[in-house]
């Protein structure tokens, strides 16, 4: 056998072994706007509905409402739980209109934990704080890996701060996955920042809003940059016109549990 031969058939062997060896994941990051449409209609069932035909396995949401009076005065995260039959957890930036409003995220395999942080809001030069929500999964060999999901700010100082916090927040000893809106679009100093340690799966950088004929990035999936590959398969439907945003969809592998 040539050298060249040789060479081709052990590179073959060698992704072969690796995509097995690899965890193999369905995510999601979708901004379902207090679960209504673009026009304030109700539409928490019809998400629900969307996930579970997905058949996603982490789903990192944003702009989710529990007990407030404008959704109903419904647990949307557990609403989404029961209708997907996935495990739940959910973090609230503040109190508002009766109940809370913050993050959620939906996990098909057993969470083991919620990790709860915050990070930096200026509003009216007022320092507050939101909500940074990530848990850790156990996946289906026992390895374990830490899910996120996260909301930045409209303005791209709070963004850039945002940004170093959400960093030292998920330095871990397991693989990362993280999601969200960032509002910022791709090559902005933020995300760039990011970039340091996470791969984004999104290589074609596919718009993700408005809901009707998007013409911004803003909404991400990313993996940590020594443990992830970048996703071949990306959806962005445009068709789920259930919230303000698209969803974002991807088929990741994770190539180790621990770092």
């Amino acid at each position: 056998m040539s050298f060249k031969i040789y060479f081709i058939v052990y590179c073959l062997l060698f992704l072969i072994t690796l995509e097995t060896s690899a965890q193999s994941l369905k995510v999601i990051s979708y901004n379902i706007h207090h679960g209504a449409d673009q026009n304030e209609v109700n539409s928490l069932e019809k998400m629900g509905e969307f996930i579970r035909n997905s058949n996603a396995d982490l789903v990192g949401l944003q702009e989710v409402d529990s007990v407030c009076n404008r959704s109903g005065n419904v647990d949307q995260m557990k609403v989404l739980a029961e209708i997907t039959g996935m495990h739940y957890v959910f973090l609230r930036h503040f109190e508002y209109d009766g109940g809370a409003y913050g993050l959620g995220i939906l996990s098909k395999y057993p969470i083991i934990n919620q990790q709860n942080d915050t990070i930096t809001s200026i509003k009216n030069g007022e320092k507050k704080s939101l909500a940074l929500l990530s848990a850790k999964i156990s996946l289906p060999k026992g390895e374990e890996m830490r899910f996120a999901t996260v909301h930045f700010a409209l303005d791209q100082a709070t963004r850039l701060i945002q940004a170093g916090e959400t960093l030292a927040y998920l330095d871990s000893d397991l693989p990362v996955v993280l999601t969200g809106d960032f509002n910022a679009e791709p090559h902005t100093e933020e995300m760039e920042l990011l970039s340091q340690n996470y791969t984004m799966a999104d290589s074609n950088l596919g718009y993700t809003f408005p809901v009707v004929n998007p013409v911004k990035k803003i909404d991400y999936i990313w993996g940590s940059k020594d443990c992830f590959l970048q996703s071949p398969k990306i959806q962005i439907p445009l068709s789920i016109k259930y919230s303000d945003h698209l969803p974002l969809m991807a088929d990741i592998l994770l190539t180790c549990t621990s770092k």
